[in-house]
């Protein structure tokens, strides 16, 4: 079965040295023309005239993203915008290539396994079946002691892809394209996480969807952060890009770690110190709800991490806001999020802020009667039911 994704054209020069045909390979000059014509859906890819373009839509329209391929010295391989992108857009969708279910402790291993992988990837396209062999591995020892030949298959496979849950079984699972997409404590997009869809009456891994949390200008290295919470890697610099290194298996070289995005020690410091401070089993809610003011102030200061744990902390601050039966702050709470949702105009933070709204709105009639929540209210909010 063919898979219906789209991927990035590939290219070796600057953006702006794009001076060549696509197809033909001749110049405007060559051909009598001022400038190259330029995919307008993607502005990845140019053409010496419609005809080049005609011929080659049918290769192309299968890689029509506003994305390309390049390489970063010192980093290797990894996306630039091909045009400008505003923030809130939708760059892409990324679908699962390759799903191979993992044994109890989480490895790839089994009589059945590589043939399953390799048959995979024997399915895929030639184009991505290029981009898999030109992943990116960790040079791990081999732990699945597996011949050479099967080991330089796997260990693309094993250190590119994500693992997850579907049912009770664990998966390795491979996005092609956001695998190209390279790490920075401070991203300029997105992906909004996995999800799990019905497909003819099972359970499946829905697409990944990669938005801009920034404005991103045409030629500007697309990223993402590869962990969920800042603070996991302490707030001193040289700890933290030892810990980094370590958890990541390469030295990040994003802005932040290059000291280049001020005051973030502070605030991360601040933050840990609050967090530490946080009951492991709350019930004093007007305790929990202050702290988590105070938490919410510096995570929207923090330019570190992925704007899930802005809206984890917004969530966290509105859930014991209510249960503390503290108006002014609910208020501050769902004020802030209403704004930073508008702000970066990424559709799920609109609805996990929805979904919030009506849980106060169910919940509305305990609030204003400043009775101590119950048992049921408070595994609402803390239970997400």
């Amino acid at each position: 079965m063919i898979l219906n994704i789209k991927m990035p054209e590939f290219y070796a020069e600057p953006m702006k040295d794009r001076k060549y045909c696509s197809v033909c390979k001749k110049t405007a000059k060559a051909k009598g023309k001022k400038v190259l014509l330029t995919c307008i859906k993607c502005h990845a890819i140019t053409y010496c005239g419609r005809e080049c373009q005609m011929n080659d839509w049918e290769r192309h329209e299968w890689n029509c993203v506003p994305v390309m391929v390049t390489e970063f010295p010192g980093k290797g391989r990894g996306l630039v915008a091909a045009r400008d992108i505003e923030k809130g857009e939708l760059i892409f969708k990324d679908q699962v290539v390759i799903k191979l279910a993992a044994d109890a402790y989480g490895l790839f291993v089994g009589p059945d396994f590589m043939r399953s992988l390799n048959q995979q990837i024997d399915c895929l396209p030639s184009e991505a079946q290029d981009q898999y062999f030109k992943l990116t591995p960790r040079e791990d020892v081999n732990i699945y002691r597996v011949n050479r030949n099967d080991w330089e298959v796997l260990k693309l496979f094993v250190a590119n892809c994500k693992t997850y849950m579907l049912g009770r079984s664990l998966y390795g699972v491979l996005y092609l394209n956001i695998a190209l997409v390279n790490q920075s404590c401070s991203p300029n997009a997105t992906n909004r996480g996995l999800r799990l869809r019905k497909t003819e009456g099972e359970e499946d891994f829905e697409d990944i969807e990669l938005w801009a949390v920034k404005n991103i200008r045409k030629g500007e290295e697309i990223s993402i952060c590869y962990f969920e919470d800042a603070k996991q890697f302490g707030s001193i610099p040289r700890k933290r890009k030892t810990a980094l290194r370590k958890e990541l298996g390469f030295d990040c070289k994003c802005p932040v770690c290059l000291g280049q995005v001020p005051l973030q020690e502070k605030t991360l410091k601040k933050l840990i110190k609050l967090h530490n401070k946080l009951s492991p089993e709350p019930s004093d809610w007007k305790r929990e709800a202050g702290l988590w003011s105070r938490i919410v102030d510096l995570t929207m200061e923090l330019n570190i991490g992925d704007p899930c744990e802005k809206v984890f902390a917004l969530d966290a601050f509105v859930k014991f806001s209510h249960l503390a039966r503290d108006k002014d702050l609910v208020k501050k709470a769902m004020d802030m999020w209403r704004q930073f949702a508008e702000e970066t105009k990424i559709t799920n933070v609109q609805t996990i802020y929805e979904f919030r709204e009506e849980c106060l709105m169910k919940w509305s009639k305990e609030f204003r009667s400043n009775i101590a929540p119950k048992k049921k209210e408070i595994d609402a909010f803390l239970n997400c039911e």
